[in-house]
């Protein structure tokens, strides 16, 4: 049942219900606020376009769910309404945040104020696009060769190009007025002005026609009328120049009419009933001297036998009808029984009576002509053949690829890796500047001004960082080149470039790995010495506590021992952990975490970052121990740089099943109670190169370690959970990476590419 309206002796409560009822029905917004611009009602259409919910109300004030707001021109309109208490009126407030343009009306209340407002960003789009597609009109109709007018639905003349005005008049002295009261002799009867003009404006018909307006004009023209929306647009042309030369062409045309259509060349002609009466001497040198009609069919033999047929055809459709005959077909050539193409062409000659007399044709050799003509066409199409993929290879090609106006250096053409690279839709690229694309890489600018001065650029190394992928510091190889005009001069700069900061990132990586390499061997080989003069300093140890006496004297000869075991246990983890075994073994989790911790023991000590290690299970599992300490390397270094304020390591291991392929095998657990990641950073952790250390990681770790779990058919997984801002002290935040190493897999080495 539709709601019902209150009676006059309704309620206040009835009233209110009703307001409510019918500004939530509303299509415009509706926000009322106290005095301090906390928001006390919103009705939906505020809720959507505003983006709050009634949670908000009576909590937040309109600055606070607004930043930038009070300082802005809509602010002080909000602060002089409360102050005035006078209405005030903002049209087009664009607040970025939203991405929404306001059109509001502000009007105080008792104890706070109220808004009236909508969205009118679709709006103002389409007026801005209604605007560009109106200058664009004016300026083809201003462009044209036609003159062009246009009338409104009372045919008064409301615009004229600028041809128009030199045909009619200046336009002050016709703009504004009725058409048919400003040039009154179109009006007459059977005036196709006037039929033409009514039937596009009542009817909206298009239609056009010739006619002769005289005095002070004297000119033929050939006028076409368009329905608009306004009412009706008239394009005109003066023709008299052609309706005059039609008139001395129409005077001529029978007497002149054979001589002009036909060439003289090869001359032939045939009776009414199509029947060949003769041939000219050049003609006959063609076909053959001993060519004489007799019944008028013989000249049938002189065409190819795969053309006979067609010319029949068309020649006896020309007889029966009296339509010109024209054919392309192949004659023999009866000196050498040659099969050469020629035109034929014939035109009727009738009486006064309009009946046909005879035939007069010609015959032209056009055989080199048709040859050429299908020679250049094959060309044609395998020109537009390689275009098409020339378009394609230019469209996906891996190399960004853009041509530049040389005036002005906007784009001009541009292909999808370029657009890719400046971080744009190719479409949205076109007609932006150079300079616009490229903010923030200076050197770009330098090499670009050279090509325009001619010279070409190859090979150039730029780096930086662009206004649409910010934050992302990027380097190119670029080759501009200058493309010349007919006349010599610049009219387009054509670039291509290669972006290459994975490999230069690949470089600095590559780098970094052989600094690592070469550090990890000379660690293995100090490693290596120290251990034979360790053996001797622990026999001495050894043979001096034997001996020694005094209790405490005993006590610190033993912490040297113990100091010293750790040493010798050490070295061997440095030893264990650089040499690569050539075929996999079985090792357990204890081994696995041992070596690991041993390497971050000192580290861990000086932290207030507590170890909890719990095991499940004994089972050794199959794998290239060097791989997986790396990968358990990486994880517990990220943990504990995760944590610098101090927390939990846990490191845990146990049976599992990989419910995906029903494989068993060990899980090997690394989670830290650390800040955690946010999504974004979850998203493109095991990326190639990203890193949140900065110029303190290569962003290779998760990425080498992804890749040695798929040598080894397992898997890496992580999940994380931030830390929250609004309540720090919660303990559930952190990182935790699952290790999966199937038992019965048969693991691949990784390949070292420094060996």
């Amino acid at each position: 049942m539709p709601d019902q309206v209150p009676h006059p002796g309704s309620t206040p409560v009835a009233v209110q219900q009703y307001l409510t009822l019918l500004s939530d029905r509303l299509s415009d917004a509706i926000m009322l606020m106290d005095e301090s611009f906390r928001i006390l009602y919103a009705n939906p259409m505020a809720l959507q376009i505003s983006q709050i919910t009634s949670a908000n109300f009576n909590r937040e004030t309109l600055w606070e769910l607004y930043p930038g707001v009070l300082e802005s021109p809509l602010g002080q309109a909000y602060l002089e309404a409360v102050a005035t208490r006078e209405e005030r009126h903002v049209h087009d407030f664009y607040y970025d945040p939203l991405k929404t343009t306001f059109d509001l009306h502000i009007f105080p209340m008792d104890h706070g104020v109220g808004v009236h407002y909508r969205d009118v960003t679709a709006l103002r789009r389409a007026e801005r696009s209604r605007d560009a597609a109106t200058d664009h009109l004016k300026h083809v109709l201003a462009a044209t060769t036609d003159s062009v007018i246009s009338l409104d639905r009372e045919f008064r003349i409301i615009y004229m190009n600028q041809r128009a005005c030199e045909v009619l008049g200046p336009s002050e002295d016709i703009l504004g007025h009725v058409l048919f009261e400003r040039f009154p002799l179109t009006v007459y009867e059977n005036s196709p002005y006037v039929a033409t003009y009514t039937r596009a404006m009542l009817d909206r018909v298009e239609g056009s026609f010739e006619a002769f307006y005289p005095e002070p004009y004297n000119i033929w023209f050939h006028v076409m009328a368009r329905p608009s929306e306004e009412g009706i647009i008239i394009f005109f042309r003066d023709i008299t120049e052609q309706k005059t030369r039609e008139d001395e062409l129409r005077a001529s045309e029978e007497r002149y009419r054979v001589l002009t259509e036909l060439n003289p060349q090869s001359l032939w002609t045939a009776d009414a009933e199509g029947r060949v009466l003769y041939a000219n001497q050049r003609f006959l040198e063609y076909i053959g001297k001993d060519f004489v009609p007799h019944d008028g069919s013989e000249y049938i033999r002189c065409f190819d036998e795969l053309d006979r047929d067609r010319v029949l055809q068309v020649w006896s459709n020309a007889i029966a009808t009296g339509e010109d005959y024209d054919i392309e077909a192949r004659l023999l050539r009866a000196s050498d029984g040659a099969s050469r193409w020629w035109h034929l062409r014939a035109l009727p000659i009738r009486d006064e009576a309009g009946v046909v007399r005879q035939w007069l044709g010609v015959a032209t050799d056009i055989h080199e002509s048709r040859i050429g003509s299908l020679r250049l066409r094959e060309q044609y199409i395998e020109i537009d053949r390689q275009r098409r993929e020339a378009e394609v290879i230019y469209r996906l090609s891996p190399i960004g690829m853009a041509l530049y106006d040389a005036r002005d250096l906007r784009v001009l053409r541009i292909n999808e890796r370029q657009a890719e690279i400046f971080g744009l839709p190719a479409p949205e690229a076109i007609g932006k500047t150079y300079d616009e694309l490229t903010r923030g890489v200076t050197a770009g600018r330098l090499f670009i001004n050279r090509a325009l001065a001619g010279e070409r650029i190859l090979n150039q190394n730029l780096e930086g960082i662009l206004a649409n992928r910010p934050g992302e510091y990027r380097h190119w190889n670029v080759n501009y080149s200058p493309v010349f005009s007919e006349d010599g001069s610049i009219r387009a700069i054509a670039t291509a470039t290669i972006e290459v900061t994975q490999q230069k990132r690949a470089e600095l990586a590559l780098i970094q790995a052989e600094k690592l390499a070469a550090v990890g061997r000379m660690a293995s080989s100090i490693a290596h010495e120290i251990n034979n003069p360790l053996e001797s300093v622990t026999n001495l140890l050894y043979i001096t506590r034997s001996h020694a006496t005094d209790p405490e004297m005993k006590a610190m000869l033993d912490l040297a021992d113990t100091e010293l075991r750790r040493v010798s246990i050490i070295a061997n983890q440095t030893l264990r952990f650089h040499k690569q075994a050539s075929n996999p073994r079985e090792i357990t989790s204890d081994e696995l975490f041992a070596t690991v911790l041993g390497l971050y023991e000192g580290r861990l000590r000086n932290s207030t970052i507590w170890v909890e290690k719990s095991k499940r299970t004994e089972r050794p599992v199959a794998c290239f121990e060097g791989d997986i300490r790396q990968v358990l390397n990486n994880l517990v270094a990220n943990a504990i740089d995760a944590m610098p304020t101090g927390g939990r390591l846990l490191l845990r291991s146990r049976e599992a099943t990989d419910w995906r392929t029903g494989r068993k095998g060990l899980i090997l657990t690394v989670a830290d109670t650390g800040f955690g990641m946010d999504p974004a950073t979850q998203a493109r952790i095991f990326e190639a190169f990203f890193t949140t250390k900065g110029i303190n990681g290569t962003g290779l770790g998760l990425w080498i370690s992804t890749g040695i779990m798929e040598r080894h058919q397992g898997y890496l997984r992580m999940r994380s959970r931030r830390v929250n801002s609004d309540n720090p002290s919660n303990t559930h935040h952190g990182t935790v990476f699952n290790l999966f190493l199937p038992f019965e897999a048969v693991p691949s080495p990784t390949p070292n590419p420094l060996a």
